[in-house]
């Protein structure tokens, strides 16, 4: 009976994708292209390309090295598929045109990781953005329905691939926090208000348009558990100054779960209730979509109760990190390390 669940446990995983997660679009890129001949094609894929390593890797300064600069000089090898897309420009202007690219994740993720590059996989903390803007004198907070500034907060979350989340400021956000709140820095408000949206990390924006020069002053804060990033800036534009903000913050959340690869090495997990085949593959393609995890096989299973035996290609407490991210399992609290309570 044993054998024959641990079969159909198989055929099953095989059937599942592994690479389930947060962050759909993590492979994918739009750029502008110059035209559609050869040369034109080719330098859109190289920015397509440098625009997807930077969310794999997290970090601009990754992109510098002779590693990423190898990967970039030929992205054809990595395509799956592309297309053009015009677009209508102003009056008596031509019209635009971009290239959107989706590139091999298995591939591309297999060359970073051999490269020695930080690969921060699909798995991503949920983040929840207070944005708070001083526009010579209009202020505002951004929400889902209020621009300037949410449609670019969108673009800037896809471009770093951070999951994002914008505050409703409906009757309940309003009666829970102000832009003063969030102006003034008043944490302990911040983190009252957000606790309807359950994110794993918050940022929160102050933006300011100066009156005479025209350019914007920021100040962020990112905040991670008990852990805390605060930095200033400035740029030139409202959208230039939400993306470096989101920049940046990717680049502080990457140092925290993007992992490089070293030594290889075997690790057991035991997952409780598992009862019924769709768990086993929820739980089976989670784990194999975490960055670490190069293979997932099963050792037992037994009374709601299956031990999975994983292939690493890091350090296990960086697996352990890259979990407590998801809300797939649940730690339990026991002397026996490594056991997880799968949620419904």
């Amino acid at each position: 009976m044993f054998v024959r669940i641990l079969f159909l446990f198989a055929l099953l995983a095989a059937a599942s994708p592994l690479q389930a997660g947060r962050v759909q679009t993590l492979f994918q890129a739009e750029v502008d292209a110059a035209g559609r001949d050869t040369a034109s094609r080719d330098a859109a894929l190289s920015l397509a390309l440098e625009e997807v390593l930077l969310r794999l890797t997290g970090s601009t300064d990754s992109l510098a090295t002779p590693e990423a600069r190898g990967l970039l000089k030929k992205p054809g090898r990595f395509v799956e598929q592309f297309r053009f897309r015009e677009t209508s420009a102003a009056a008596g202007l031509p019209e635009q045109l971009s290239l959107w690219v989706q590139f091999d994740g298995v591939a591309l993720a297999r060359e970073v990781r051999a490269a020695g590059l930080p690969y921060w996989g699909r798995e991503r903390p949920d983040l929840l953005l207070w944005l708070a803007i001083d526009d010579r004198g209009q202020r505002y907070l951004v929400s889902e329905t209020v621009e300037p500034g949410a449609t670019g907060a969108r673009a800037a979350g896809r471009h770093h691939g951070l999951p994002l989340t914008l505050p409703l400021m409906d009757l309940e956000d309003q009666r829970a926090i102000q832009f003063t709140d969030v102006w003034g820095g008043f944490m302990g408000t911040v983190a009252a208000a957000s606790r309807r949206y359950r994110p794993q990390v918050v940022l929160t924006g102050r933006l300011e348009r100066r009156s005479a020069s025209g350019d914007w002053r920021t100040a962020w804060q990112l905040t991670d558990g008990n852990n805390s990033q605060s930095w200033k800036g400035h740029a030139a534009s409202l959208d230039d100054a939400v993306d470096r903000g989101f920049g940046d913050a990717a680049e502080w959340l990457a140092v925290r779960y993007a992992v490089v690869s070293g030594d290889s090495g075997m690790h057991s997990l035991v997952v409780e209730e598992v009862s019924s085949l769709e768990d086993y593959a929820r739980v089976s393609a989670y784990l194999g979509s975490l960055s670490p995890v190069d293979q997932v096989n099963v050792l037992r299973a037994e009374d709601r109760e299956v031990e999975f035996s994983l292939k690493l290609s890091a350090d296990a407490s960086s697996l352990q990190q890259l979990i407590t991210l998801g809300r797939v399992l649940q730690p339990i609290e026991t002397d026996i390390p490594w056991r997880y309570r799968l949620n419904p």
